[in-house]
């Protein structure tokens, strides 16, 4: 049976968990800096985009690509976080067409949150996290059968949670999940169509060093 994404970053989490166990308590600390490396999983909403008055009803699917951040500690429980990775790139379904591919786009999704540890100081092995912040899209290479594609840069409000475990000194792994609210207003042949909700879920499993 094939696992969806969000069933598969449950089981990744809920392992990593079980891994923190028996792993070490490591604390991290005001000034610390924390790099994660991984893959990142875009899973944009299931809902289609009614465009150019009804007429086009649009979606876009999944991509996985490497991901990776950068997190610098403010205070011992507070961080601030760029989320980066290689480029996007999507298939754009149309349900007129039952669904089929009529094109493509890629894209890149930078995001800053700041994260809070509400466990940190108290010896757990494992750091959970939650975070907000704000989400900025630039697309490019759109492609579509129905005529020339333009879809607008999009920013929005993002949010976060995650954890790591620590394997040794410096050394962790861990997941994370992200929402971004992505909406990119759309042009066909030069003409406004009307607003494409994107609304994805991000997913990662990484391995962090911090310093």
């Amino acid at each position: 049976m094939k696992l969806n994404p969000i069933r598969q970053s449950l089981i990744a989490a809920l392992s990593i968990s079980v891994i923190g166990a028996a792993a070490p308590a490591v604390a991290y600390d005001k000034g610390d800096t924390i790099v994660r490396g991984g893959i990142a999983s875009v899973v944009p909403g299931g809902s289609y985009s009614s465009v150019a008055g009804g007429a086009y009803d649009l979606r876009a699917d999944s991509d996985i690509q490497a991901g990776a951040s950068i997190s610098y500690m403010m205070t011992d429980n507070m961080s601030v976080n760029l989320l980066a990775a290689t480029p996007f790139e999507h298939d754009i379904e149309a349900s007129q067409f039952g669904g089929s591919n009529v094109g493509s786009t890629k894209h890149l999704p930078p995001t800053v949150t700041v994260s809070w540890f509400p466990l940190s100081g108290q010896g757990f092995a494992f750091k959970p996290y939650v975070g907000a912040g704000v989400n900025y899209t630039t697309f490019w290479d759109e492609e579509i059968a129905l005529g020339d594609l333009n879809l607008d840069d999009s920013v929005g409000l993002a949010a976060q949670v995650g954890v790591d475990v620590p394997l040794a000194e410096n050394w962790s792994v861990g997941a994370a999940a992200y929402y971004a609210d992505i909406e990119a207003d759309a042009e066909l042949d030069g003409n406004p169509i009307g607003t494409v909700e994107i609304d994805p879920m991000i997913y990662r499993l990484h391995v962090g060093y911090s310093f």
